[in-house]
């Protein structure tokens, strides 16, 4: 199966020296980075992991040119053939989960918090879209097969009383 496409999805070209890169990344994580498989990235791509925190790239993960993936806290997973476009911005503050095939289009913000202080596992069901610029607040929760388009804003919802 083939990573998805369309207008949003931007397959990246591999950076130089991207293979080396991604060894380099691993190295210093000290092990906090597993790479499930191939995957590429773009140009100057940040992967930022804290103390006690995780990473996981599942195989066939394109990570585009100047992608920024941050876990902060808890384990930060990208599922199998996702696509992470140009500028994106992926946080994990509480644990982030994105499924198989999805695509995180360019300067699209994940995991973002909603107000200072406010944390929450983020959850993002396989063949989702998350649009160019679009939104998804640390907390919510976005159902398999959703297309969230350009400057949506997925929050968390209200807990029942």
């Amino acid at each position: 199966m083939t990573a998805p496409v369309g207008a949003d999805a931007v397959v990246p070209e591999p950076a130089r020296f991207g293979a080396l890169r991604l060894l380099w990344l691993r190295f210093r994580a000290r092990g906090r980075v597993r790479v499930e498989g191939a995957v590429t990235l773009g140009r100057d791509v940040e992967v930022r992991v804290a103390d006690g925190a995780r990473v996981v790239l599942g195989d066939g993960v394109h990570l585009g040119t100047g992608c920024r993936v941050e876990a902060l806290d808890g384990t930060l997973r990208l599922g199998a053939r996702t696509l992470v476009g140009p500028r994106a911005f992926v946080v994990s503050l509480a644990g982030l989960e994105v499924g198989e095939d999805c695509v995180i289009g360019a300067f699209a913000g994940v995991g973002v918090p909603p107000a200072p202080g406010v944390r929450g596992r983020v959850e993002i069901g396989a063949r989702s879209r998350i649009a160019a610029h679009a939104t998804v607040d640390s907390g919510a929760t976005v159902p398999a097969g959703t297309v969230l388009g350009s400057y949506e804003e997925a929050t968390p919802r209200a807990a029942p009383r």
